[in-house]
């Protein structure tokens, strides 16, 4: 549709050189005007417009011009209504009132006659009835995707008409709902689980979604046992602190089928039964304990090695120079100036380093057949560094020094800046060693997480 291009028109050609005047682009409408070219005539007048709101002459201009291009494209929607093509005609009709709303944006009203909005209610209400018709038809077919398409267009056109909106809920959520049934059927739990979710998303109390959803977490839960972990070092209470992060890394994991069963409450159900915990470490009981402690596996794992280095910070004697001013007087002026030099000074750099080496091992043991479902030794290095320098003098008057004397760059003095205002103080060992054991916590999680999709699909 050749009017549909005046939208297009209006917008790019507001990018056009700031620098020209509304004046100017009123005298190219006007031009443009006379030789017939009424559609480039109003673009014109509209980006006069929007550069002076108030010009009276580009007002007028964009009223007639204007209302010329709106009553073709009135004129065009009235051909396609006549040739029953509904949709078109609406599409017609659309762009029509986009180019009046766009004008009136820059403070022109065009004209609408009120037989043509008489016609197109008529249009558009034949049109809704008519694909509402489709729309139901489509879901006596199976074909929810585009029963859903017809029913938004709907809601879109008349979002008061008869049920469109909840029929376009019950169009996006059936083949949903269908998947999710039948994951359910095949015991993946974790698909119907998520696709019941969407469903419930958009449409709280669709059928038997929240208690099926439900259904399918209770069967599909997957219990863990964390069982208290050895060290195998010579450091006392690391096994405690492992078992403390993991634990907490553990409960925040992202996966609904997860429930974690830790060391207090086994003990609680074992003495219970009058068992000692003991007997889990045993592999060849530790199904029947699994049984037990309503546990699906066990999590036991064991520090291998532990190493702190506390490092002294270093000094380091630097050459560095200070900048400083000479009074002058110009021998053939007599004026007085100043002459700036340097002079060499010594300053403090320090360097030092703390670090903390983990090396942890864990095993998942299905507590249903005895076998290995993750094993994995995790290695990390936790450090923590400082690097800064110290200077008795003004720093602002020190630059460090280069190849041949002061070093006087931009670059080379920010850099010895920050190293005036950088960290002096080391992180401690032990807040290095609490931040390794939650990096392996963290670890394992995400390496169970992963166990976890494969164990319940």
């Amino acid at each position: 549709m050749k009017f549909s291009r005046l939208l297009i028109y209006l917008l790019s050609i507001a990018l056009l050189v700031s620098c020209a005047t509304s004046k100017s682009f009123y005298k190219k409408g006007s031009k443009l005007e006379e030789a017939g070219l009424v559609e480039e005539a109003a673009n014109m007048y509209y980006v006069a417009l929007q550069k002076n709101r108030n010009n009276v002459d580009a007002k007028i201009g964009m009223k007639g011009a204007g209302q010329v291009v709106l009553n073709s494209m009135l004129n065009e929607f009235v051909q396609k209504k006549s040739f029953g093509d509904k949709k078109e005609a609406i599409t017609a009709w659309e762009e029509a009132m986009k180019l009046k709303a766009k004008v009136a944006n820059v403070g022109v009203q065009l004209d609408v006659p009120s037989m043509y909005q008489k016609d197109y209610d008529l249009v558009k209400s034949d049109y809704v009835a008519e694909i509402y018709e489709e729309g139901l038809e489509l879901m006596d077919q199976g074909e929810f995707n585009e029963a859903e398409k017809r029913f938004v267009e709907i809601k879109r056109l008349d979002p008061s008409f008869e049920d469109a909106h909840e029929l376009a809920d019950v169009a996006y959520v059936e083949p949903i709902y269908i998947n999710a049934v039948q994951a359910y059927e095949n015991e993946q739990f974790r698909k119907a689980y998520n696709q019941f979710s969407k469903v419930i998303s958009r449409k709280t109390d669709y059928k038997e979604a929240n208690i099926l959803r439900q259904s399918a977490l209770d069967n599909g839960l997957f219990t863990m046992a964390l069982l208290p972990f050895d060290n195998g070092t010579r450091v006392s209470g690391l096994e405690v602190k492992m078992s403390a992060y993991t634990l907490e890394a553990l409960t925040g994991a992202n996966d609904p089928f997860l429930k974690i069963v830790d060391r207090d409450n086994i003990e609680l159900i074992l003495e219970e039964q009058k068992l000692g915990l003991s007997g889990i470490m045993d592999e060849e009981t530790a199904v029947s304990v699994g049984q037990i402690i309503g546990a699906q596996a066990i999590i036991s794992g064991a520090i291998l090695s532990y190493g702190e280095s506390i490092g002294r910070p270093q000094r380091y004697n630097r050459v560095g120079y200070e900048q400083y001013q000479v009074k002058r007087i110009n021998e053939e002026t007599g004026k007085v100036f100043y002459q700036t030099k340097y002079r060499q000074k010594s300053y403090d750099e320090f360097v030092g380093q703390n670090l903390v080496t983990v090396s942890f091992q864990y095993k998942v043991v299905s507590l249903k057949t005895g076998e290995i479902l993750k094993s994995r030794i995790i290695e990390r290095e936790v450090k923590d560094e400082i690097h800064y320098a110290s200077y008795d003098g003004d720093i602002r008057n020190l630059f460090p020094a280069g190849n041949s004397g002061a070093n006087t760059s931009r670059s080379a003095k920010q850099e010895l800046v920050s190293l005036f205002s950088a960290r002096r103080d080391l992180k401690s060992v032990d807040q290095l060693s609490n931040d390794a054991f939650q990096v392996l916590g963290n670890e394992m999680r995400r390496d169970i997480e992963q166990l976890m999709t494969e164990l319940v699909p």
